[in-house]
């Protein structure tokens, strides 16, 4: 299963939404995505963003500070299979989002 692509975050106002690239698949393909903050950690999941069929995911919710760091990363499920995560870069709200 190939991983998702093109994984970028877009942020206008504090909507931050995730956005990725997959190639068609013939069977369907689900994805789940996780956010990790610099203060915590480690990575979980976004409630809203697991076994969707989209490819966009609104992280609004999940970013803890303006100027914390954070990463994001996304993987698809076919059937039984699983691709390897796709990653952001380092996402900071105050260097990257638009006001």
């Amino acid at each position: 299963v190939p991983s998702p692509t093109q994984i970028e975050v877009k942020s206008e106002n504090f909507n931050t939404t995730l956005h990725w690239e997959y190639p068609p698949v013939s069977e369907t393909t689900r994805f789940i995505v996780e956010i990790k903050s610099y203060n915590s950690g480690s990575y979980k999941h976004v409630s809203t963003c697991v076994n969707i069929s989209a490819r966009f995911c609104d992280i609004s919710g999940e970013i803890d500070g303006f100027s914390d760091p954070h990463w994001i990363r996304v993987k698809a499920v076919t059937g039984s299979q699983q691709s390897e995560y796709g990653v952001t870069d380092e996402v900071l709200l105050r260097k990257h989002g638009k006001f």
